[in-house]
């Protein structure tokens, strides 16, 4: 008789996902149950838990870690520094004082090492005038000033180079960087909390709090991750939000950008507390609050003058589309900070995500589920087509459960009383 043999619940080693390794996200001196790894691993998860150090502050380069080691031996590690400052490898290099240590050394960096010229020179230079051996990469970097150019100039150099190992789990924390290489638009992750029913809440409108400690301390490590969280003003005048980083585990190097999607301007109706409660940490030269307005509804009021600094109108033409209005953010955050927004993360509510489930413009989810039964039949992920299920027609795709199957499941994870599923849309080619 065949035993059934369990399949994993994800491709990743146990307690990574897109926050790095969770366990860390909840507490900066977790180490315990580190899962068994082969030693090419273990030096290269130092390497990722090095990279969470760094949460936050390289965007929109990415949260890179670098680790040396010689005979076995910690050299020194890094982790890339805020924008336009030092990558991760320069960083490990130059903690070393004997220079002669790092010939014959081992470097392991969780993102393929850049050959280009940018706001910093080539960290693929600084290798090779190290006398470093060996190299081991966790995840490749499509960006055209890496692209496995660096790569090729070490191994005709006479450096071994070993590429994949914890590609998965690099690849995961990477995530929105290397999202945004194949999209050229600001990568949309949808989070939400659910009991086991699937409420995200009552039917009175309330969600606070579906989620445990745990998950709301993964959910704001996650948002420093992030460049900016989105919230639909349902949602802001419900549960009046500040949106920041508060419960993170440290270290906290920025709080997100936040955006109020907001069309009709209900908050322009004197919801002056609303706006209090979302300054909090925000600051003139970022992060700010992005309200975004339809034009015609857009009707400033003298309060607002109090949050010139921080607030960033977004002026919508009517019946602008999700696409439509992501690149116009985009364009707005570039004029301002001279960068693109890479990140959002989307908080809510239900019907925001309704509709971007719908314009298929969800790259990813993080889905928080509490065990518990809830009730209800107002506050849940709607329906997928805009008409009901009467005049829909018997082969709309949009309904056919076989043809929706555009998620794969890349991590899970036990918060407390709460699991969070972590997915992926289909549309990404470097998890294959």
């Amino acid at each position: 008789m065949d035993v059934l043999k369990a399949d994993p619940l994800h491709p990743l080693q146990a307690g990574f996902g897109f926050g790095g390794y969770i366990p860390r996200a909840l507490d900066a001196a977790a180490v315990q149950d580190l899962p068994a790894l082969s030693p090419d691993e273990s030096w290269m998860r130092l390497a990722l838990l090095e990279s969470m150090e760094g949460i936050g502050r390289s965007s929109p380069n990415p949260p890179v870690g670098a680790v040396l080691v010689k005979e076995g031996r910690l050299l020194s590690k890094g982790a890339t520094l805020a924008y336009g400052d030092r990558h991760a490898e320069r960083v490990a290099l130059d903690a070393v004082t004997d220079r002669s240590q790092l010939v014959g050394a081992t470097c392991y960096v969780t993102l393929e090492p850049c050959a280009g010229i940018g706001k910093q020179p080539p960290c693929v230079e600084a290798l090779l005038a190290s006398g470093i051996s060996r190299i081991v990469v966790g995840a490749r970097d499509p960006h055209p000033k890496a692209a496995g150019q660096g790569l090729k100039a070490l191994t005709q150099a006479g450096v071994a180079v070993e590429t994949d190992v914890l590609g998965g789990e690099c690849r995961a924390w990477l995530f929105p960087f290397l999202a945004w290489q194949q999209l050229q638009r600001p990568v949309v992750i949808g989070k939400w909390a659910q009991t086991l029913d699937g409420h995200l809440a009552d039917d009175h409108g309330r969600s606070q709090w579906i989620s445990g400690n745990k998950a709301r301390a993964y959910t704001h490590w996650l948002r420093q991750k992030y460049d900016a969280i989105l919230v639909g003003v349902g949602t802001a005048l419900a549960d009046a939000p500040s949106l920041t980083v508060r419960e993170a585990a440290p270290p906290l190097h920025r709080q997100p950008h936040k955006i109020i999607f907001d069309p009709k301007g209900r908050l322009c109706n004197g919801q002056s507390a609303v706006f209090h409660n979302l300054r909090q940490g925000l600051q003139k030269s970022g992060p700010v609050l992005f309200h975004a307005v339809e034009t015609p509804h857009w009707k400033p009021e003298p309060w607002m003058e109090a949050f010139k600094d921080v607030l960033e109108p977004v002026l919508m033409p009517p019946q602008c589309s999700w696409l439509e209005f992501l690149r116009l953010l985009d364009q707005q955050h570039r004029t301002r900070f001279g960068r693109e927004l890479q990140s959002i993360m989307v908080e809510g509510g239900a019907q925001i995500l309704t509709l971007l489930v719908r314009d298929e413009l969800l790259d990813a989810l993080q889905v928080f589920i509490r065990a518990g039964i809830l009730g209800g039949s107002r506050h849940r992920i709607g329906r997928l087509d805009p008409r009901d299920g009467a005049s829909a027609p018997p082969t709309n795709p949009m309904l056919d459960l076989n043809a929706r199957h555009d998620f794969q499941l890349v991590a899970t994870q036990q918060l407390g009383d709460d699991v969070v599923l972590e997915c992926a849309h289909r549309r990404f080619t470097f998890w294959n």
